[in-house]
């Protein structure tokens, strides 16, 4: 990653946290912060457990019901799905050519492999689930994406990265 030339981050706590100490490791200067890399925005429901969620706002399905915000000012999956194509579609555009490091969420890489696979929603027998702090790397070159690494915990566990 000596070839870093921008290190940008979900502007959540541990997002930063992790970005920090990554900044520390790239010859980077500032760290870009940008909301689009967020989880999914759950609007009046941010901070509920999901027994209170469910007290306050029912059941909900994902499958059946992709278009449905997760509670008032919340997105839906749907929205959700097209914000992740949509910022890497931006960054791609922005650091054409370059290597870019963006500290996310599993929800982000989640919808962003459907969203580049033309997956259309969750819900398949198949399931993803990124372990924490594990690494996700795409590249993109001439409107072609390429999945490189998913779920990499190699730094975590001695081995090459």
């Amino acid at each position: 990653m000596s070839d870093c030339q921008a290190l940008l981050c979900s502007p959540v706590l541990r997002a930063r946290q992790t970005a920090e100490v990554l900044n520390r490791a790239l010859p980077i200067g500032a760290i870009e912060q940008d909301c689009d890399l967020c989880e999914l925005h759950l609007g009046a429901a941010d901070g509920l457990s999901w027994e209170v969620y469910r007290t306050t706002y029912g059941a909900f399905n994902l499958l059946t019901t992709p278009n449905r915000p997760f509670a008032p000012g919340a997105e839906s999956w749907v929205e959700f799905a097209q914000r992740v194509r949509a910022i890497l579609e931006r960054l791609a555009r922005r650091f054409a050519g370059q290597t870019v490091v963006a500290v996310t969420h599993a929800g982000f890489i989640v919808a962003s492999i459907l969203a580049l696979f033309d997956i259309p929603r969750p819900g398949t027998s198949a399931r993803l689930d990124p372990g924490y702090t594990s690494l996700t790397e795409w590249r993109v070159a001439q409107a072609t994406w390429q999945l490189v690494r998913f779920n990499d915990i190699a730094h975590l566990t001695g081995g090459d990265v």
